[in-house]
């Protein structure tokens, strides 16, 4: 895949302008001029960097009136001259320069009694409500705070969030591009031709592969045709497949699961404002799965609607503001920005007073000044960085001409499968997962044998 260079980011901005600056004092209009040099920057406008040097005189409108002192590192005179608010901000500057930041990990928190802990950055993948793992046991996420996370018991209930795929390395968009382009070709092969040696000899030839793993592909795609269709680059489909207690639409979209990632909240947003209810999100690299409850469902006319490219950017905004992602990337934007400091002179500040810092200031910007650069800059990141919103909404474009299908399935397909058992995998207490997953596989797959054997009679009875 090529490289992705986040484009103008405020915190790095702000970060610059005080290193000039603790130099010897320079214009607002050289120090614009140096920085949009840089290819990163090349595309700041002055209206941007005004709001950074602003920032930087106070610490933004909601907190200047009280906080300037505090968050103040410059000055800008009449005619436009910046320079350090302060001496003690050179040395601050000094020993808090740089945009790597660390992460810890957060204690799991149930009726003041410690469970466990878990990385911050799986407890920024988790919106209030989830439910996941921890310590044998499933857990709904019902608040965090300063490097805690409060839970409650949900025994019973299936986890939302599937804490084995945390360390899966992600598909990237540039090898789901070739593995759709494998799909169109293979199921335009096995739909012409009848002996499947034929399509098993050219995968071994096209994709030099060795011929068990060329049968293997065949004959999941000869299972998926029995049940359902191979979802291509221009086609959509959707599945359903009904339990005793919901509905699980599996949608295929094979993006990458940064780009499902937000390609999922935002249909999740949608659909919550057209039947009610929140949705089982699960996420994987193939597309994604939403478990509803009977009266959310939808038709498929509705689901195209939730796929619209109009609002995108605004409904996964929105969708960001319950979750934790925002806030968990804020922390690490306040400090490249200076707002929040790593060190002091002489000392390393706590990092739970440091996280204290940054959770206080977040609340007021979101309820206050939801237009500030760093808060602004965090909802960037998360959406560019832990999520490919790029590719997501790329793909709502594309989406619009495909040829849309809802097929309702005795079974969980065969290409459903992976997705599925990321979601059933974590309730698997008292039998090894991997071995209760190939089971479930198994059985699954003898029931789409047999779906598939009564196909083949009926056309035969058919032609006779």
């Amino acid at each position: 895949d090529p490289i992705k260079i986040l484009d103008k980011p405020s915190d790095v901005v702000a970060q610059h302008i005080v290193g000039i600056v603790a130099l010897a004092p320079a214009s607002a209009d050289s120090i614009y001029q140096l920085i949009t040099r840089a290819r990163p920057f090349h595309d700041l406008t002055r209206k941007e960097f005004d709001r950074v040097l602003n920032y930087l005189e106070g610490g933004g409108q909601a907190l200047a009136q009280q906080y300037r002192g505090v968050f103040g590192k410059i000055s800008v005179s009449d005619d436009g001259t910046v320079s350090l608010a302060h001496p003690r901000v050179a040395r601050e500057f000094l020993v808090n320069i740089g945009t790597i930041v660390s992460e810890g990990f957060v204690d799991v928190v149930l009726k003041r009694r410690r469970l466990g802990s878990v990385e911050e950055g799986f407890i920024k993948g988790l919106q209030i409500g989830d439910l996941f793992v921890l310590g044998g046991r499933v857990v709904r996420l019902i608040d965090t705070g300063v490097q805690e996370a409060f839970v409650e018991r949900a025994d019973g209930q299936l986890p939302t969030i599937p804490r084995w795929n945390a360390a899966k390395m992600p598909l990237t968009s540039g090898v789901a591009r070739a593995v759709r382009q494998l799909r169109a070709d293979l199921a335009q092969r096995l739909r012409r031709e009848t002996n499947d040696s034929l399509c098993v000899d050219w995968l071994v030839e096209h994709y030099q592969i060795s011929l068990a793993n060329a049968q293997a592909i065949v004959e999941q795609f000869r299972a998926q045709l029995a049940v359902s269709d191979v979802p291509t680059g221009d086609s959509m489909l959707i599945e359903l497949y009904r339990d005793d207690d919901f509905s699980h639409y599996f949608f295929h979209a094979l993006i990458g699961r940064s780009a499902n990632d937000a390609l999922s909240r935002i249909v999740a947003w949608r659909m919550k404002n057209r039947s009610g209810g929140n949705a089982l999100v699960t996420i994987d690299d193939s597309g994604f799965l939403l478990t509803l409850r009977r009266f959310q469902e939808l038709t498929l006319e509705d689901w195209r609607l939730c796929f619209e490219r109009e609002g995108a950017e605004e409904d996964l905004r929105l969708a960001l503001r319950g979750s934790e992602l925002v806030k968990w990337q804020f922390r690490g934007v306040a400090q490249t920005g200076l707002m929040v400091p790593r060190n002091y002179p002489g000392h390393q500040r706590a990092r739970k007073q440091m996280h204290w810092s940054t959770e206080t200031i977040f609340r007021v910007l979101e309820a206050h000044e939801a237009d500030h650069p760093l808060l602004e800059e965090a909802y960037r990141q998360a959406t560019q960085i832990f999520l490919d919103a790029e590719e997501a909404n790329a793909f709502l474009d594309r989406v619009q001409h495909f040829d849309w299908q809802l097929r309702e399935l005795p079974v969980v397909s065969p290409f459903s499968f992976p997705i599925y058992a990321s979601k059933i995998k974590e309730t698997m207490m008292l039998e090894d997962p991997t071995v209760a997953v190939e089971r479930i596989y198994r059985e699954l797959y003898a029931r789409v044998r047999q779906i598939a054997t009564a196909n083949d009679n009926q056309t035969i009875a058919t032609i006779q």
